[in-house]
């Protein structure tokens, strides 16, 4: 079931069926709740239903826009605690790399963490609550009006998804905060969501796009895991100051080699105004369509 269009069906009928899939993907994903990689699975789900509300949102209407969102926030809210443990994890691990043991307290704390959230994960039943919640959005799915056709029902979310990144981009580059691009990754997210249920449109020149966005998101992605690793080590590793002292550095370092490539590459794939990059995505759109 890849997150994309079909060439035969409208916008209507495509988001319909996608927003079924990704809940029910999600919903196996459920199932195997005792496996961590499930749960940041399930969470990847809903970040695609939530991007897929956003670029329609002008259509379904602020109502039914407002309360599938705030469903699908509640349920994303049930996996975050697991999701940023383990993610800690593994990003200290990379940081550490073979110089582990310097580390042994702080990793010692993220191991009894990520087992802490997991368990409780378990015991108050998020998984269930989670399932709830996208079994009710996915029998609101057939409920979604979108009067548009064609490229008309797609455009204006694209543009204003393609707009914010931007100005995320030149925010974060004006003024370097864990909050600025931690905001613009969720934009660049958004975007890439939408080139890839498009992409059976795209020409090889506008995939590769596709592709750098990914790589985008993975820079920024990294960025905010080492700033919950940082937070992590400051708040819950107060006895062992000498391995956070050695720590935060590496995690400043790294997190200045993500900010450059990240700003240098988004420099890039945010040059066109929204207007006129719409304009040659809705050609490539309106070709693929014959059109």
């Amino acid at each position: 079931m890849p997150f994309r269009f079909k060439k035969s069906e409208s916008p209507a009928a495509g988001v319909r069926r996608v927003c079924r899939e990704r809940i029910g993907a999600a919903l196996g994903g459920l199932r195997k709740g005792d496996r961590p990689a499930a749960v940041h699975g399930v969470r990847k789900e809903i970040k695609k239903l939530r991007a897929l509300f956003r670029l329609v949102r002008g259509e379904i209407g602020r109502g039914a826009y407002r309360k599938g969102a705030k469903a699908l926030r509640e349920a994303a809210g049930s996996l975050t605690a697991p999701r940023d443990a383990r993610v800690m994890l593994k990003a200290f691990k990379k940081l550490a790399g073979r110089d582990s043991r310097k580390f042994a307290g702080i990793e010692k704390a993220l191991r009894k963490n990520w087992r802490q959230e997991t368990r409780r994960f378990r015991k108050k039943d998020s998984a269930e609550a989670a399932g709830r919640i996208l079994r009710k959005t996915g029998r609101r799915v057939g409920d979604l009006k979108i009067e548009a056709a064609g490229w008309a029902a797609i455009e204006p979310g694209l543009k204003q998804s393609y707009r914010r990144g931007r100005e995320a981009c030149r925010l974060a580059r004006k003024q370097s905060s864990p909050d600025n691009f931690h905001d613009w990754r969720k934009h660049v997210k958004d975007l890439w969501h939408y080139f890839c249920l498009l992409y059976p449109a795209w020409p090889a020149e506008a995939r590769g796009f596709t592709d750098e966005l990914e790589l985008l998101g993975a820079h920024l992605g990294e960025d905010h895991d080492l700033f919950l690793l940082q937070q992590f080590a400051a708040e819950h590793c107060a006895g062992k100051t000498g391995e956070v002292k050695v720590l935060n550095p590496r995690i400043e370092t790294r997190q200045k080699e993500l900010h450059a490539a990240a700003l240098k590459l988004g420099s890039r794939l945010y040059a066109e105004t929204p207007a006129v990059i719409c304009r040659r995505l809705g050609n490539y759109w309106n070709e693929w369509r014959g059109k």
